[in-house]
């Protein structure tokens, strides 16, 4: 029997299969582009947004965040993820558009310096776990004390890009009563718990690094919890909105936005609309395009409209303001690595002692390894030996151990007995395509370190932490393209610097160009390359400065120890040729171990106080 033949499209068949693809379901055909390529990057993914997510909620309401992140087993790779936050709560009109609808947020169309920015993160997250378990998510949020917490169960409508409330309902129990506000939501998703570099507890170690201002704990599927305390009693400075530069317009959106102008005249336009255009800078605008200051905005014709782009770009307008970012500082920083490091330490003592509890037959036979700063549990180095005290005996509180930090005037903090050195750099705001932005790197180099591995890099944008695709990262080219030998950093062509060095670059800005809705690369602007490098060249010239201190403080220790070994010989010497007497020479040997004992380097602590005030005399005068 012959084939039946297949009838032939035609236009009117084909427009009938066309239909409108709402972002959701998009997305969810595509949630790869979102950072939900597979269960582990899933399930790190999901945090990320939802701590981004209160702490934004939290400063905005100038409240200290205290965060607290679970995350459950339930076996067959299905995880349920809790946050809760003491921010300021959400109305319970706004809960199911915040979470259960993709594009949907107040960031977008804001200039200033926020962690979101596109109002798809968490209810990204949400439709993921609906995905791949059919759960809803429960949010349950508090906007006041004596208010009542409201809680709903939540999926999302893929094809209309709407939130389905399944259920609503008032909560009243005693862990909301006593709470005053905030928000807390949970995920049920497929995903896999892993440690390392790319794990839950590495992205919240490193998130506390550059919120010092934050209280993270953090309860891990086998019940062990982490605190991540707060070092920084203040919250950061606020960032204010501003208007988009006139150099960062592009014609198309110039069009646009001249067709939403209504009456007002076209000088009336520029200066309302843009940053930094005065009657001035209006006129001459104007005059360059051949255009009138009265003719109305919305009525400009497309000729026009392209000479007064051309206009624009052509004139000179002051760059636009830098009050809408609000990066870490150098304080804070070295403050964060420097407390960084002393946990891990801490940590690895700790592991130490348990691996020797454990089996105590075979104390010398215990592996010697180096301080991990992403969290895995490690032993002290092979030339550290047994924790000191202090280090897991007695800890610190951070503001005690913090306290007694204090900056040189290079903005750096020392040792030379403990051999560590800490050092950040805050670069002068700067612009891309119109956006203000500014560059801070921070670098520790420390005894405990890795000192023949490569180093490692803590990536940042508007204080998140960046895990994934380092490479196609603007910060790695960065790095590697500074030139490391030039600071005694011994460094293969074309790959990071190695030795016990651990490299820390942020980037604050009102628009982080991210290279995918993913936000894990920054895009390589020429701009943002420059003053990257010129971040991390500094602190590399600074720590040359330590590595050669300590260098040639180490060379006159060294040809000390080796006169002080032949006093007694040489005394003897000077006895035989000027005819001493045994007092006189014994008293010429002391004198001279005196000598050698006045001129032995200080200590890094004492030399870095000794700065401080220099600095401070000079300032008075």
């Amino acid at each position: 029997m012959a084939a039946k033949k297949r009838k032939k499209e035609d236009a009117t068949s084909m427009a009938s299969r066309q239909r409108e693809i709402a972002v959701s379901e998009f997305f969810s055909k595509n949630r790869h582009l979102l950072g939900f390529d597979n269960p582990t990057k899933a399930l790190l993914t999901t945090v990320r947004e939802a701590v981004d997510n209160a702490l934004d909620a939290c400063e905005e309401a100038e409240i200290l965040p205290h965060l607290e992140v679970s995350i459950d087993d339930l076996g067959e790779n299905r995880y349920c993820l809790t946050i809760t936050d003491n921010g300021p709560g959400i109305v319970k009109a706004q809960l199911g558009k915040i979470f259960g609808q993709l594009l949907y947020g107040s960031k977008f169309h804001r200039l200033k310096q926020s962690r979101g920015q596109q109002g798809i993160g968490i209810s990204a997250a949400v439709m993921y776990g609906q995905m791949t378990t059919g759960q809803a998510s429960v949010v349950t949020s508090k906007t006041g004390k004596g208010r009542s917490a409201h809680r709903i169960h939540l999926l999302i409508d893929t094809k209309k890009n709407k939130p389905t409330v399944t259920n609503d309902e008032v909560v009243d129990d005693e862990e909301w009563t006593n709470r005053d506000h905030g928000t807390s939501i949970a995920i049920t998703l497929e995903g896999n718990y892993k440690g390392g570099k790319h794990s839950v507890d590495s992205y919240l170690r490193q998130t506390s690094l550059a919120n010092p201002h934050a209280t993270i704990v953090f309860r891990d599927p086998k019940g062990r919890v982490f605190e991540y305390p707060r070092v920084v009693d203040r919250l950061p400075v606020e960032p204010k909105e501003i208007k988009p530069h006139p150099h960062g317009i592009e014609l198309g959106t110039l069009m646009r936005m001249l067709q939403d102008a209504r009456n007002q005249s076209i000088t009336q336009f520029l200066k309302s609309s843009f940053s930094r255009v005065s009657d001035q800078v209006a006129q001459q605008i104007l005059d360059r395009a051949g255009l009138s200051a009265r003719m109305n905005a919305n009525k400009v014709s497309h000729e026009e409209v392209e000479n007064l782009y051309k206009s624009i770009q052509a004139t000179q307008i002051m760059s636009p303001p830098t009050n809408c970012l609000s990066p870490i500082g150098e304080e804070a920083m070295v403050k964060g690595l420097y407390w960084l490091f002393v946990e891990a330490k801490r940590e690895a003592a700790e592991a130490q002692q348990a691996a020797k509890d454990a089996d105590s037959d075979d104390d010398d036979d215990q592996p010697q390894m180096a301080l991990d700063l992403d969290g895995k549990k490690a032993a002290p180095p092979a030339d550290d030996g047994e924790a000191k005290d202090g280090d897991a005996d007695a800890p610190m509180t951070p503001s005690e151990m913090l306290a007694k930090l204090e900056l040189d005037e290079d903005g750096a903090v020392f040792s030379e007995e403990e051999e560590y050195f800490v050092t950040a750099v805050t670069r002068s705001p700067s612009v891309y395509r119109g956006n203000p932005f500014q560059v801070e790197a921070g670098l520790f180099y420390g005894k405990g370190l890795p000192a023949d591995g490569l180093a490692k890099m803590y990536r940042f944008a508007n204080r998140v932490p960046l895990q994934y695709q380092v490479s196609a990262c603007a910060m790695h080219k960065s790095v590697v393209s500074v030139p490391w030998r030039n600071y005694n950093v011994q460094q293969s062509r074309g790959a990071m610097p190695s030795g016990p060095l651990v490299i820390m670059v942020h980037i604050a800005s009102a628009w982080v160009p991210y290279t995918s809705e993913s936000k894990e690369a920054i895009a390589h602007y020429d701009e943002i390359l420059k003053e990257l490098r010129l971040a991390i060249m500094e602190a590399g010239r600074r720590l040359q400065k330590f590595l050669r201190r300590r260098r040639r403080e180490a060379d006159e220790a060294k040809k000390q120890a080796y006169i002080s070994k032949y006093l007694d010989p040489i005394g003897e010497a000077l006895q035989e040729i000027l005819g001493l007497t045994d007092t006189d020479r014994d008293a010429t040997v002391e004198e001279l171990k005196g000598i050698l004992e006045r001129s032995r380097p200080s200590t890094g602590k004492k030399k870095t106080k000794k700065k401080s005030k220099t600095k401070s005399k000079s300032k008075a005068a």
